[in-house]
């Protein structure tokens, strides 16, 4: 007797030790041992008349690999409806880096203002999150201290001026990481991976049991993070302009935007608006500005100094890139390549030296795009137009600087998920393109991928259809789409190229001040970013 009740102790030992595994692992999985408590605070603005918000922040753990019990800071707003009726829903900002415009009373007005703007959004609880290590979240890992912006524009307040922009560049990324690890930051910790498990510890933390995910450029990878990793909170979700799991965006630059200009001279030979030859033209430009770059000299304005800056045929392509991006430039692009091809740099020179207030916090966008890209890698196939440029507008030497012992590229092939998807993806769109949503859809079954004509990146932002389809999609996430404004969706109208359209300083009509020596261009930083609320 006495082994028997000695046994049944043991095996009711055993039976409790398993359970209490099976509620670890299931914890673990679920990551609620993870899931801190979100803090309410007052909000850090002025709460718009009438409106009901919740702010507060959510500390997590910094590194979930590591043992450490370091934790970071996230902020988060949510926007109260009247009368909720349908799921909530998150917004998953783009960059990486870019900051979801939560800090103060206009950024709110703009938020609010979208949010009326979009029918699928009213009734709905939305929480934004400014992700880690941007926006309102601490630490923040921005090199703007760091950073001068006339090194990384390429800009000399001199004619003559003899500046080595590559060394100061570089001597710049170098201070920028040495004081965020001073101050004790891991920057390996700053990815995608990490980024969704936040989002999924927001959600648990708000005590929100589902929510529909709506994320733009880079959100999209951190929603499809998310779907992989935490499926079990997520109702339906909303990508546009698709970033698949999968894919080293950075090696895919050249071949996307090689697409898109091939699609814009396609559309340009149907357009009496479009002079002819627009690809001849642009490979001239490309050709004579890489033999000889220009040099350029900024509007005259009031109480600043002129700036100068060299162009070569990289920057020119650099420049088309970032137009693609918009509607309304791709409309006006043809002309652009026709007054530059005729040496009328005006209007080159008026987007050249535009102001570009955006902040992105370089630290993050460093480490996200440094751990899932494989740089020692480019492409073997030879591009019509673009090699040169794709070894030369890349981070090539910003990842060796950050992480000079080497990183693990993190690449992940998506799981099969039965969560209703809708894909929206721009038709010109060269970070984005459109064969990328189709990708991602694969694994996707009940995904719906919908590209409108004539439009380029972060598809919500750029035309009402793209509101009219999500909320046809949420009305119903798994019945087929029948959005009527889809096929009506035209080209683009491109604008006939006129004297009167540039108005700029006789200095910038001719060819320009000179072009003197030869002098290769540093890259400017591109992002795969979005819109902001505050652009409607």
């Amino acid at each position: 007797m006495r082994a028997s009740f000695r046994r049944m102790f043991i095996n009711l030992d055993r039976v409790l030790l398993k359970l209490a595994s099976a509620v670890l692992l299931f914890c673990a999985w679920s990551g609620d041992i993870h899931a801190g408590e979100f803090k309410k605070t007052n909000c850090w603005f002025e709460v718009p008349r009438d409106r009901g918000m919740t702010c507060g922040t959510l500390n997590v753990p910094e590194n979930r690999k590591k043992a450490s019990g370091t934790e970071i800071t996230l902020s988060v707003v949510v926007f109260e409806p009247d009368r909720e009726r349908h799921e909530p829903i998150v917004f998953l900002t783009g960059g990486p880096g870019q900051p979801t415009d939560i800090g103060d009373r206009e950024d709110i007005e703009a938020w609010w203002q979208f949010i009326s703007d979009q029918n699928w959004m009213i009734g709905r609880r939305v929480v934004v999150v400014d992700q880690r290590g941007i926006g309102k979240s601490i630490p923040r890992l921005s090199c703007s201290r760091y950073f001068k912006a006339d090194h990384w524009n390429s800009i000399s307040l001199s004619v003559d001026a003899e500046i080595s922009f590559d060394k100061l560049m570089r001597d710049e990324v170098v201070a920028c990481r040495s004081a965020l690890i001073a101050k004790g930051i891991d920057l390996f910790a700053y990815n995608t991976i990490e980024n969704a498990a936040d989002v999924n510890d927001v959600r648990m933390a708000l005590g929100i049991r589902k929510w529909v995910l709506y994320g733009v450029s880079y959100g999209t990878r951190v929603a499809l993070e998310v779907m992989n990793e935490h499926p079990e909170g997520v109702s339906a979700s909303i990508l546009d302009s698709v970033l698949p799991l999968d894919i080293d965006y950075l090696k895919e630059d050249g071949r996307n935007l090689d697409r898109s200009l091939r699609l814009l001279e396609r559309d340009c030979q149907k357009s009496k608006n479009c002079m002819r030859g627009l690809g001849d033209a642009v490979r001239a430009i490309v050709s004579q500005l890489d033999k000889q770059p220009v040099l350029l000299r900024s509007d005259d304005r009031e109480n600043a100094p002129a700036q100068y800056r060299y162009v070569s045929g990289a920057d020119f392509l650099e420049l088309i890139f970032g137009l693609l991006y918009d509607r309304y430039a791709i409309e006006d692009l043809p002309n652009l390549v026709e007054k530059t091809y005729e040496n009328d740099f005006r209007p080159l020179a008026d987007m050249i030296f535009e102001h570009d207030d955006t902040e992105i916090a370089q630290g993050m966008d460093f480490s996200v795009t440094c751990s899932e890209t494989n740089r020692s890698e480019l492409p073997d196939k030879r591009l019509e137009y673009w090699t040169k440029w794709i070894g030369e507008a890349d981070y090539t030497w910003v990842c060796p600087l950050w992480f000079p012992q080497g990183m693990t590229v993190s690449q992940k092939h998506p799981r099969r998920l039965d969560i209703p998807t809708l894909l929206l993806s721009g038709e010109y769109d060269p970070a984005t393109p459109t064969h990328w949503a189709y990708r991602a859809a694969k694994s996707l079954p009940f995904g719906q991928v919908v590209v409108l004509r004539g439009i380029g990146h972060d598809v919500i932002d750029s035309d009402p259809c793209g509101s009219e389809v999500v909320a046809d999609f949420l009305a119903n996430p798994r019945r087929k789409l029948k959005t009527g404004c889809i096929g009506r969706m035209q080209a683009p109208q491109f604008t006939a190229a006129s004297e009167e359209q540039w108005r700029g300083p006789v200095t910038q009509r001719a060819a320009a001040i000179r072009s003197p020596k030869q002098m290769r261009s540093p890259f400017r930083f591109r992002h795969r970013s979005s819109t902001s609320p505050k652009e409607h």
